[in-house]
């Protein structure tokens, strides 16, 4: 069976298509500057801002200060990537405490937001982490109490064997290790030792030959790993080992063997704990408690965050195999026929002859499921509807989603023709992709060695083109890209907005925290006193005309 190495293949190809840009902004964001319609999106993670979302007053001065600046949406993650959720459900668990931080039990966080949101004149759309059900960091969540929920992960067990033939499992990558175990290092520097823990530290060549032992009491600050090298952190009983059997030019021993976990138990994904679409039982709770969203709460739009599978490397489940033989044939050698994983975490897999057929029947999977969200929401209230997604469309098969327009004919070369129609923009409203780059400009990238395409302008513009006009898009920019350079991240929000539909400034917390409101007014243009535009999905009946005329510029 003859298999392709993926690798960076889809983001060199991004990186390498990276022209100067001759050509001019689409029709579409000229009409919409014409008409003075522009998104100005807020996005307001829920655990992230859950301080202050339990004060009415703080929330009261929020919503003022989004007003004054010039937005006219916020986003409020009401239901967060643990799967409670911020409003009274007879579905989901409220979430009642994060970090230390209590919600009062009588609080209704949603209701009170779009209360004091709606006083001033502002949308609220309400976002959910759609398919994320538990956070791995805490081990908290539906999908914990329900195992058969959960995505099921390709990936390998590791076992690292030292010279006396002493095994230790590694499944800790670029993590700290575990009580008298061992960990990897590989992209990130290996941390010193906490305090009260005994470390030893080994440095490895990449055919695993140790370099160098080091004793953690001599190690006061983080240990870069080798070029194509590693850097094992072992600690009390596993440390003793290490530094007793370890010696230069030593060559130390990796075993591996393919496995199938449930993705709360594989090392593929660091924190959301991604339930099965295709379950039974999923995807009816889902429908529900959108149902039960729209119907008790006056929400002006509803954003679905995390619509995609966790990874690649999911689902392998019987169920999802069961559902892509139904419509594919029969798999001779499940899984490896469609994908094999690395030998470690980060590096490349390698795609099987199954692959392209696999890659559309995933994204046909959401496409799905978002029509059914669509139709249940519009049988209730029509509301707009949008989504967020990475912005590095070359690679986002990966999570099994196609937010690019059905005018791309075959945009991987795996693929066949049909994989155009799982496109799933014609279903929503509007896109949020995050164009997270901490430079805004495209004429500025040569002044920090950066490609054109890793700018804000540029990555839009990318957006911008794969999108085709099918949807309103509105590019995301990210506060921590900024931190500490206010002036920047002012120029972001401009670089967003002249080559997009709006803006979407992500998150809440830093404005909130740096007092950037100001930043946002200059940022956004906004006089003194002036009232938001408003934005886009606030009129759905121009997606018609959007359409129209991008259907025109592309068929002259």
């Amino acid at each position: 069976m003859m298999l392709v190495r993926n690798g960076f293949v889809g983001w060199l190809w991004l990186l390498g298509s990276a022209l100067v840009w001759a050509q001019s902004l689409p029709e579409s964001v000229s009409m919409l500057r014409r008409l003075g319609l522009e998104g100005r999106v807020i996005w307001v993670d829920a655990t992230a801002n859950l301080e202050w979302l339990v004060d009415r007053e703080r929330v009261r001065d929020f919503v003022r200060n989004c007003r004054r600046v010039g937005l006219n949406t916020i986003v409020l993650d009401v239901k967060p990537v643990s799967g409670h959720v911020l409003f009274r459900s007879q579905i989901a668990p409220p979430l009642s405490e994060w970090r230390g931080i209590r919600v009062p039990p009588e609080l209704d966080i949603l209701q009170m937001f779009l209360e004091e949101a709606h006083a001033v004149g502002l949308e609220v759309h309400a976002s959910l982490n759609v398919l994320s059900e538990g956070h791995k960091m805490f081990h908290v969540g539906p999908a914990y109490e329900h195992p058969e929920w959960q995505m099921v992960a390709y990936s390998r067990k590791r076992t690292l064997v030292l010279p006396d033939g002493t095994r230790y499992p590694l499944d800790r990558i670029d993590v700290a290790p575990p009580p008298d175990g061992i960990a990897a290092y590989r992209r990130a520097n290996a941390p010193a030792p906490p305090e009260g823990r005994n470390w030893a530290y080994a440095l490895l060549t990449d055919d695993l030959r140790v370099q160098a032992i080091v004793d953690g009491m001599f190690v006061n600050q983080p240990i870069a790993p080798p070029e194509n090298g590693w850097v094992l952190i072992a600690d009390g009983q596993a440390a003793q080992q290490l530094e007793r059997l370890g010696a230069l030019g030593v060559a130390l021993r990796l075993e591996t063997s393919p496995v199938l976990l449930p993705i709360a138990d594989s090392d593929t994904e660091g924190i959301a704990v991604f339930v099965n679409p295709l379950h039974p039982e999923v995807r009816a709770r889902l429908l529900a408690l959108i149902r039960e969203l729209c119907l008790n709460y006056p929400i002006d739009g509803l954003v679905l965050d995390r619509l995609r599978w966790a990874n690649v490397y999911t689902d392998f489940s019987e169920l999802s195999r069961a559902a892509f033989e139904a419509r594919y044939g029969r798999v001779a050698n499940f899984p490896d026929d469609i994908l094999r994983p690395p030998e470690m975490p980060r590096d490349s897999y390698a795609r099987g002859p199954r692959f392209g057929q696999w890659v559309q029947f995933r994204a046909e999977v959401i496409r799905d499921l978002l029509r059914e969200i669509r139709r249940m929401v519009d049988s209730i209230r029509p509301i707009p509807i949008g989504a967020y997604v990475g912005s590095w469309y070359p690679v986002y098969y990966e999570v099994g989603v196609n937010w690019g327009s059905d005018a791309l004919e075959r945009p991987y070369a795996f693929v066949e023709s049909e994989y155009r129609f799982t496109s799933y923009l014609f279903d929503m409203d509007y896109l949020m992709p995050g164009c997270y780059f901490n430079v805004p400009f495209m004429a500025e990238a040569p002044l920090y060695d950066a490609d054109e395409v890793r700018t804000v302008e540029g990555m839009t513009r990318r957006v911008m083109q794969w999108t085709n006009g099918d949807l309103f898009v509105y590019a995301g920019v990210y506060t921590d890209d900024y931190r500490g350079d206010p002036v920047g991240f002012e120029r972001a929000i401009r670089a967003a907005r002249l080559n997009s539909h709006g803006v979407m400034i992500f998150d809440a917390i830093r404005i909130v925290q740096w007092d950037w409101w100001e930043v946002i007014r200059r940022g956004l243009g906004t006089p003194d006193g002036a009232e938001p535009p408003l934005a886009p999905h606030q009129l759905p009946s121009l997606l018609t005309s959007l359409r129209q005329i991008s259907h025109m510029e592309n068929n002259p």
